[in-house]
């Protein structure tokens, strides 16, 4: 009988150790779709190293697909608490975030890995001033070069878009299009599907990964590779809920921030890029790619709007060229 009891109560200990409650139990608030890359395996992985390495003592759960907030709210409700950290796109409050918008200009990057590492760096050398204030920037990454993905018009130049309607996610991507002659239409990432099955949309400006991510590649049949800009993404934490942690969990936190994590991040969107492009090729897709010569038409086509960019910040109060310079010497370490 003592035997039995005392195997009892070990196993009743072993049971609440194993159910005890982490110490700090935080929410991740993003807007993807809980079936997309990000929300699968990026952030998952961030999640388990972060769990892993403080010994079970941090718990994150994940709220995909605006569930806790939506694409608009995520910034301000992370500095404000409704949740502790929250993945999301600065280009969706581009006025708020004119210094981390420089990173959109069309032709800067070959990788998202790459772009990824100078967003990164540039945030650590304080080019971005001020702003992330209000919160704890743990990593600034980008999705990899966009392509130009149409339904019924494929073509190595410029002209191919002349009064297609095209899909747009920020105002300096909004110019780009212009530039090239399409008619930009605003429309959330969530519903480009059914605005390209409907016939609203002629074609989008997306990375490869949103063919499959997405499933846009069911809905288009063109993809022109130019590499046009990239899309930076920032993770966040309230400021309040860092501070509260004791100094080893905050060094938990900051061992999986940074550059290096930022690059990490890269280098799993530029996988799923490489997935998403062969998911249209198998789909019988037609990729088109334009020569240096052709190239090189793209960038000049788009050289004046991006000149009026970086004027008009300027004239705001942002070291616009400065900004760029950086960029580019970093991009070219």
């Amino acid at each position: 009988m003592r035997i039995w009891a005392l195997a009892l109560a070990i196993g009743a200990m072993l049971a609440t150790t194993a159910v005890r409650a982490a110490e700090f139990e935080f929410r991740l608030a993003h807007y993807l779709p809980p079936t997309h890359n990000q929300s699968t395996n990026v952030l998952p992985d961030w999640i388990g190293r972060i769990e892993e390495q403080s010994e079970g003592r941090i718990s994150i759960e994940q709220f995909p697909a605006g569930q806790l907030l939506g694409i608009q709210e995520i910034f301000d409700g992370v500095r404000t608490g409704v949740a502790e950290i929250g993945w999301g796109l600065p280009a969706i409050q581009a006025s708020r975030f004119p210094r981390t918008q420089m990173l959109e200009l069309p032709f800067q990057f070959t990788s998202a890995e790459q772009a990824s590492r100078v967003a990164m760096q540039l945030a650590e050398e304080g080019l971005l001033a001020g702003e992330f204030d209000g919160v704890e920037l743990l990593v600034l990454h980008t999705h990899s070069p966009a392509q130009l993905h149409t339904r019924l018009v494929g073509a190595m130049v410029p002209q191919a878009l002349t009064g297609l309607r095209m899909r747009f996610a920020s105002p300096g991507i909004r110019a780009m299009l212009v530039a090239y002659g399409a008619e930009p239409v605003g429309v959330p990432a969530p519903q480009v599907y059914e605005n390209l099955e409907q016939g609203v949309l002629d074609g989008v400006a997306f990375p490869y990964e949103a063919m499959k991510g997405l499933r846009l590649g069911e809905q288009v049949q063109y993809h022109i590779e130019v590499g046009l800009y990239v899309l930076p993404f920032y993770l966040i934490m309230n400021r309040q809920a860092f501070d509260g942690l004791p100094d080893d969990l905050q060094q938990v936190i900051l061992d999986n921030s940074g550059v290096d994590e930022a690059a990490r991040v890269g280098r799993s969107w530029d996988a799923e890029d490489a997935r998403g492009r062969a998911y249209v090729e198998d789909l019988g897709n037609e990729i088109i790619v334009p020569d240096a010569a052709q190239r090189q038409i793209w960038m000049d086509a788009v050289a004046p709007a991006v000149d009026e960019i970086i004027a008009a910040l300027e004239e705001d109060g942002v070291d616009a060229g400065a900004i760029r310079g950086r960029i580019g010497a970093l991009a070219a370490q």
